[in-house]
């Protein structure tokens, strides 16, 4: 029995996360006969495992977050995630023939749905996707001049969190304004 490799798995799961609500009827990993006429398609199991995912383009946010959230995998691709093999959608595929460089695709436009193959590095790898690229955020601090998380904190910094609760740690009367009710 066929089933999707680690990667594409994870990915999938991540997107449903970000997107509970999203539309699904586009969605798919196996191949349907389409695809097995053609026989060169990922989605056509390879040693018992596929290697692609069909992601449905309507995410029930806003209409141009599909863009978005492809753009954030493709970057995930460029900055050396060796998993991804490719991504198709809107009439454009981008891979590390061109540096993930989008260019004009004459296949299946892709428009309802977007396209992710997976390399045979993927068939196994079900680590996190940094789509966000946290791990360069925290590398740097979140914003340029500032410190790391963690890093440089005083236990008897004004702005920290004592151990009496929340709140301004200075004599005024902001102390008790705030609620967590």
């Amino acid at each position: 029995m066929a089933k999707l490799c680690k990667a594409g798995q994870q990915l999938r799961e991540q997107i449903d996360d970000d997107y509970p609500g999203r539309d699904r009827r586009s969605d798919g990993w196996i191949a349907d006969a389409r695809h097995l006429a053609k026989g060169n398609s990922d989605h056509i199991p390879r040693g018992g495992i596929v290697r692609a995912i069909d992601v449905d383009a309507d995410l029930k946010a806003h209409p141009e977050e599909v863009f978005a959230l492809v753009e954030k995998i493709r970057k995930v691709a460029k900055r050396g995630d060796k998993r991804i093999k490719y991504i198709i959608h809107n009439k454009r595929i981008c891979s590390p023939i061109l540096n993930w460089k989008w260019r004009k695709y004459k296949g299946n436009p892709h428009i309802s749905h977007f396209h992710i193959s997976f390399t045979t590095l993927g068939d196994n790898d079900s680590n996190w996707f940094d789509l966000d690229n946290e791990r360069k955020k925290n590398e740097e601090g979140l914003i340029k001049g500032r410190r790391k998380l963690g890093k440089g904190v005083s236990s008897s910094s004004p702005g920290d969190i004592s151990s009496s609760g929340l709140g301004c740690q200075c004599n005024c009367k902001c102390r008790n304004s705030i609620s967590l009710a």
